[in-house]
């Protein structure tokens, strides 16, 4: 299991929202390069970014951090937010980016998510699937759609999705630990691989999702608080494997 921090964006700067309230920011830090130099020395393998601003309102104004981030990253990127087209998801993987993340075009759009795996490969594509008590969301969180998890989990499956990014909105930033219920719904009801984010405020939490089979767990408001050593949780994981 791959234990993935995560860099949220917000007018160019690292922060975090509270159950993805833009009301509630906490600021970390002006610099998000500096943060990803952070986590390269703690060991990771892997960061996913997130354009808030782009998620929220379809333009990606973080652009230029998210282009520096990957021509300087020495581990694979995967970036999410404001990616709405295969065109776009195509040039970030141009320009060095490892994964490109669907969300809001994934209910809205789903020929775009076919099309970008048609032209990047299953393994560069996830769908975010981010839900309020098992509807999936959409537009940074602020809209709802009719669309049930495990609807579009199946959906997405049938369209060739190999890995979805599975988020609980209720728990985010709120270090409430993960919802396991959902994740082990989830890989019992699906051979897709499953990232979790959302609620993870421990190491046990991460032992616990690894014993459920989960591919990825992303962590956020945990390290940034220091309930969670990055470092320690990536060589815990690794003694696990």
């Amino acid at each position: 299991m791959d234990v993935i921090p995560a860099i949220d964006l917000h007018g160019g700067k690292c922060v975090r929202l509270h159950q993805g309230d833009y009301s509630r920011e906490t600021v970390f830090d002006v610099d998000p390069l500096a943060v990803l130099r952070r986590f390269e020395a703690a060991g990771a393998t892997r960061v996913n970014v997130v354009d808030l601003d782009g998620a929220r309102d379809g333009i990606r104004s973080n652009a230029g951090v998210v282009a520096d981030m990957a021509a300087t990253a020495t581990i694979p990127l995967q970036i999410s937010g404001g990616i709405r087209d295969a065109e776009t998801a195509a040039a970030l993987v141009k320009d060095g980016v490892a994964r490109v993340v669907f969300g809001t075009a994934a209910v809205e759009a789903p020929d775009e998510v076919e099309s970008a795996i048609g032209e990047l490969g299953t393994e560069r594509v996830v769908v975010g699937i981010d839900a309020r008590d098992g509807v999936v969301a959409t537009r940074g969180w602020m809209a709802a759609s009719d669309v049930r998890v495990l609807d579009m989990v199946r959906k997405m499956a049938d369209m060739g999705v190999s890995r979805i990014q599975y988020t609980d909105i209720n728990r985010d930033a709120t270090m409430a630990h993960p919802n396991f219920e959902a994740a082990a719904e989830l890989l019992d009801n699906t051979t897709c691989r499953i990232l979790i984010a959302g609620g993870i405020s421990s190491i046990e939490d991460l032992l616990r999702l690894k014993e459920l089979g989960v591919d990825g767990a992303v962590l956020g408001q945990a390290i940034y608080t220091g309930a969670i050593d990055l470092a320690e949780a990536v060589s815990t994981i690794k003694a696990h494997s």
